[in-house]
């Protein structure tokens, strides 16, 4: 299964089993006196060819944009809003308050639905043989990425959080065939504070508030987290305990 970046994993055909008489589909059988072999008529002179059998083929479920993250406690979860709100009143940008505070492993990608159960399965499994860890948020930083302006808060780069990256962009690829392009080497973990409708004006009168600005949060890691688009916001599909076996309770 090939994953692109937004594009369309292909389906398996549907009606492609073919039939083990000769005649395949409506094709030359032989029913007795019906073919008559010395002229090469059907059915009395009828020399038109059997109608061909149409199949009805389900319809294509609406593909779905889906990515995989970490969440921070509760606590600090509600820190990070109270951080937000408080941008966004202060200078506008107020966009960034319709996502749940996150740190992105994988970026989004879309898919069928009907991948959801083989995703969340790998990916619970992958977790189980992964541990939890401790991630630490200290200060802000600004980028630029395809003309968005966006205000985060970063995310020490220590061991634990880039060797689960590392080891998930090797899982993805070996086990789904995600591209090189679509999960990733490189990796730079942050929590967005403010993008999307953060302007440049905005951005520089904020950015001299932020940039010495003390920030210093840390949180036990011991979940992933699959989450959905439903067309309005991101949703948790599926949790995935780290270092928990996998139980089977169907």
């Amino acid at each position: 299964m090939n994953f692109e970046r937004r594009e369309q994993p292909h389906r398996p055909r549907v009606g492609q089993n073919r039939p083990s008489s000769p005649g395949g589909y409506g094709g030359n059988r032989d029913h007795g006196n019906s073919y008559n072999r010395g002229n090469n008529r059907f059915n009395q002179g009828n020399n038109r060819p059997a109608p061909k059998r149409r199949f009805n083929q389900p319809p294509r479920q609406e593909k779905k944009i889906y990515f995989i993250a970490l969440l921070p406690t509760a606590e600090a979860g509600k820190e990070i809003i109270r951080l937000k709100q408080e941008f966004a009143e202060h200078y506008g940008a107020r966009f960034a308050l319709k996502v749940l505070p996150h740190i992105t492993l994988q970026v989004p990608f879309t898919a069928d639905p009907f991948l959801e159960k083989t995703l969340t399965a790998g990916l619970a499994e992958f977790a189980a043989n992964a541990q939890p860890f401790e991630v630490t948020l200290n200060g802000f930083g600004t980028s630029l990425f395809k003309a968005q302006r966006i205000l985060y808060i970063k995310v020490a780069q220590e061991p634990a959080i880039m060797n689960i990256h590392k080891e998930l962009v090797t899982f993805l690829r070996r086990e789904f065939g995600f591209s090189r392009m679509l999960a990733r080497d490189t990796f730079k973990p942050h929590v967005t504070v403010a993008f999307n409708d953060l302007t440049e004006p905005q951005l520089e009168a904020a950015w001299p508030e932020y940039e010495h600005r003390p920030f210093n949060i840390s949180f036990k890691v011991n979940n992933l987290y699959f989450m959905r688009h439903n067309g309005s916001s991101w949703e948790v599909l599926q949790k995935c305990k780290l270092g928990q076996p996998v139980t089977n309770n169907e």
